[in-house]
């Protein structure tokens, strides 16, 4: 009797263990979701992260900031600052990849004659050609006027339209201080003008599909978090931030 009592107890505490293994691996399975994937995983895309060319900071002439593989395929020059000492912006271009960024480059004279690289953007100008060989703008030119920097990109009719964008020095930072777009849709023109300092916009569309050629104008407000400086926002990404127009 007593050796029948121990063989049960020893099968049920088999059983017993059987059941703890088998929630086990079933608990096991369940949590796969969850297991951190291994390090030597291979991913089937890889970006390569963008590494900044160093610049002097400072340098003789225009010539000593150009750094392989960049030439210069923009130049301006005048006054940015209260110094009356001209000042010159240029911008350098990969020669070996028209897709690459581009960098802008912002040289204020100084009184021994030497310039001073003040301010560098890759955001102010995006690649000249796209990934699919397209070249976004037919016309680019920079200049400097009225102690601001213009940026003027023209698509000679394209969907991406006109552009011009202007900074200004506002205590030592370069601000994007205006956007000013036109574009040429089906029947109709519209023109965009941004003034980011006082929030203010005005658009203004003009119908081509009549013979008076009539016109909506409209006045909207906006305000914005930051300054958007010449250094770090895409005047790209600015505009879609900003109100459009209800009208086109």
């Amino acid at each position: 009797m007593k050796s029948r009592i121990v063989f049960l107890l020893i099968s049920a505490i088999i059983i017993s263990c059987s059941k703890k293994k088998d929630i086990k691996e079933v608990s096991e399975k369940k949590d796969t979701l969850h297991q951190a994937i291994p390090e030597d995983t291979e991913t089937t895309e890889y970006e390569e992260a963008f590494i900044a060319p160093e610049f002097p900071k400072t340098g003789k002439n225009v010539d000593d900031f150009v750094v392989s593989p960049y030439i210069i395929k923009m130049k301006a020059e005048g006054f940015l600052n209260d110094d009356m000492l001209k000042d010159i912006v240029i911008v350098l271009q990969n020669e070996n990849d028209n897709k690459d960024s581009r960098a802008v480059l912002v040289l204020l004279k100084q009184k021994t004659g030497e310039y001073k690289l003040q301010d560098i953007s890759w955001e102010a100008l995006d690649p000249e050609y796209n990934e699919n060989d397209y070249q976004m703008y037919t016309s680019e030119e920079i200049y400097i006027e009225n102690k601001m920097l213009h940026i003027m990109l023209q698509s000679g009719g394209g969907p991406p339209g006109t552009r011009e964008t202007l900074y200004k020095y506002i205590n030592d930072d370069l601000v994007l201080i205006e956007i000013h777009s036109f574009n040429a849709g089906a029947g109709s023109h519209l023109s965009s003008d941004y003034n980011l300092i006082t929030g203010v916009v005005e658009h203004e569309l003009t119908n081509t599909l009549h013979d008076s050629v009539p016109n909506k104008h409209e006045i909207k407000k906006f305000q914005l978090k930051r300054q958007m400086l010449f250094a770090k926002d895409n005047p790209n990404t600015v505009q879609e931030d900003l109100p459009g127009s209800d009208n086109f």
